[in-house]
């Protein structure tokens, strides 16, 4: 596979591309990149700031993982306090 920045990676025909995309062809959302990149159509930029937060599980391990923490450290805190008396 040839690194990224080589304009050998990805190869197109672009008067067939200009064809398609004339006749209402809908690229998807990875073809539309590369065709953004090559300057043939334009891709609006999006934003999903939902998608970058974490699931329910992963709170609820979150949480669990939380909770451990500080029973552990009320034990060692009460175990400490016994041992000085």
């Amino acid at each position: 596979m040839l690194p990224k920045d080589n304009a050998d990676r990805v190869v197109f025909d672009e008067e067939r591309v200009k064809y398609w995309l004339s006749t209402g062809a809908q690229p998807t959302d990875r073809v539309l990149r590369f065709l953004a990149e090559a300057g043939l159509a334009e891709r609006k930029v999006r934003s999903n700031p939902n998608k970058a937060k974490p699931g329910k599980k992963a709170e609820e391990r979150v949480a669990e993982k939380k909770q451990k923490a500080e029973a552990a450290a009320a034990a060692a805190a009460e175990a400490s306090a016994e041992a000085s008396e």
